[in-house]
């Protein structure tokens, strides 16, 4: 950190849910260009690998459990942008594990991202959050994408935690009008309408994180006007 040097090659899938902090933030900008570069990832292998290394362009941890971070994120990024690309996104999501790893008896933990080799393993987060996030992206009528989202968080395991009351006391101290609507709404309106209408960002960039990531895709199923008519 302070030296400049580069500390490692690889980042874990882990880290994936941090668009979504960004978001909570109000700093979108950044949360779109971190998302993107995992959305790269995930479209080179159709999975997140636990570990990838972006120098060698290759995993250093093979296996994919279902992780929900990255679909948390694109959840958060809908919300906050109301972008038919991150519909999108959230479709392949869907699409990729239900070719990739739907099985007889439920969803299997991928072995390796390269082979597609499975697991008989399925983690109890895909359930309590992964699937409940992509669920959340397209149920625009639920609760917590209407009043919820002013009354609860999400922990970082996918629980709802009750805030209203928290907000009720913080403000009352604050004097502030008992209307008050969860911060993070108010990104719905920084995105334009013609802007919810077209990329995140700009094609370039998108193209210089698919260089990075060493895909050889290009994508033109998601980055095609054609693909938002959602």
């Amino acid at each position: 950190m302070n030296s400049g040097n580069t500390a490692n090659n690889w980042i874990d899938s882990l880290q994936a849910f941090y668009s979504g902090v960004q978001v909570l933030d109000n700093d979108l900008d950044e949360a779109i260009c971190f998302h993107a570069l995992y959305f790269a990832i995930w479209k080179k292998f159709s999975v997140l690998p636990e570990r990838y290394n972006w120098n060698l362009k290759l995993p250093d941890v093979y296996f994919y459990p279902l992780r929900p971070e990255f679909a948390e994120a694109t959840y958060f990024l809908y919300r906050a942008t109301k972008s038919p690309f991150y519909l999108n996104v959230a479709k392949l999501i869907i699409e990729n594990l239900n070719d990739i790893t739907r099985v007889k008896c439920g969803f299997a933990t991928v072995h390796d991202v390269l082979d597609k080799s499975l697991e008989d393993r399925m983690e109890s987060f895909f359930l309590s959050e992964t699937i409940k996030y992509l669920y959340l992206t397209f149920d625009k009528e639920n609760y917590l994408n209407n009043e919820g989202e002013a009354e609860y968080v999400f922990t970082t395991e996918g629980h709802m935690l009750p805030i209203k009351k928290l907000n009720q006391i913080k403000f009352k101290q604050e004097n502030q009008d008992k209307n008050y609507r969860f911060s993070h709404e108010s990104n719905e309106n920084v995105f334009s309408h013609k802007l919810r209408y077209s990329l995140p960002m700009k094609i370039s960039y998108f193209e210089q994180l698919f260089d990075m990531i060493g895909l050889s895709d290009n994508l033109t199923d998601l980055l095609l006007e054609k693909s938002f008519n959602c």
